[in-house]
């Protein structure tokens, strides 16, 4: 009866049927084990146990049994909260404490991340929570999902820049330059290369590409590959890589002497 009470009550809550589902989904287990245990000390008081003592063990044990339950009774309003408010759901793509990564699955404790590495990111809901948290939707492309968290492949993001001297014509073709030589390496998958800003000191561009497996040896050896590959194209086209420099620019003004 109090389990159907609570379903109609949540019907008028704001939240997704699916939402409410989920809560009610994780209420269940609690409200049985409260109504049993309150069946059963009327029980015991029936039959005609002294229920005093038990009363004070019961009031002394609950103190230690509240203290040490204080933070799973937080991640469990954390995920209330998530269900309800909504933050971000299923496949969304979030920035979270330096990390981007996809939401595989919102549990009552903990939410699984899967990074953009591909590496599993696990968090309790009040640490995701209590952080800055930028949501970029699901309009990006989510890996499909994998069994016990395992790896199936590699992501590597990474930056290089080249110096500001670069010639245009350089510029536009080092896209199609990083593009081949990754096509020419085994067990890599090219993703994009884009110029995407002016650094202080170098026209930077961000790489990222794939590499299809869960061996860390097998994706460094790759990753190693691809890095000589680029610089002996940037060699061959007299492309140089850029480190951080300052020009100092001195207006010298002329003595006049009187």
């Amino acid at each position: 009866m109090l389990i159907r009470l609570l379903a109609n009550f949540l019907l008028h809550i704001h939240g997704s049927s699916s939402a409410r589902h989920e809560i009610l989904k994780a209420l269940k287990p609690m409200l049985r084990v409260f109504l049993w245990a309150i069946g059963f000390v009327y029980y015991l008081q029936s039959i005609g146990v002294k229920l005093e003592a038990i009363w004070t063990v019961l009031a002394a044990g609950g103190i230690g049994v509240g203290l040490a339950l204080q933070k799973p009774a937080a991640e469990f309003f954390e995920y209330i909260y998530i269900l309800l408010d909504k933050p971000f759901q299923g496949e969304d793509l979030l920035d979270v404490g330096g990390i981007s990564a996809w939401v595989e699955h919102v549990g009552i404790c903990s939410t699984r991340l899967r990074s953009l590495r591909g590496e599993l990111v696990i968090m309790t809901n009040s640490s995701l929570m209590n952080q800055p948290l930028r949501n970029h939707g699901n309009s990006h492309r989510i890996p499909p999902p994998t069994e016990h968290g395992a790896m199936e492949h590699r992501r590597l993001i990474y930056r290089f820049g080249v110096v500001y001297s670069t010639p245009l014509e350089s510029m536009e073709c080092i896209p199609k330059l990083v593009h081949d030589v990754i096509n020419e390496t085994d067990n890599a998958i090219f993703n994009r290369c884009h110029f995407i800003q002016f650094g202080s000191s170098s026209l930077d561009f961000e790489l990222c590409y794939i590499i299809p497996t869960n061996d860390y040896i097998q994706a460094m050896d790759v990753q190693q590959e691809v890095n000589l590959g680029i610089m002996r194209a940037f060699a061959q086209r007299g492309i140089s890589f850029a480190f951080p420099t300052q020009t100092l620019y001195v207006n010298q003004v002329e003595r006049q002497d009187k």
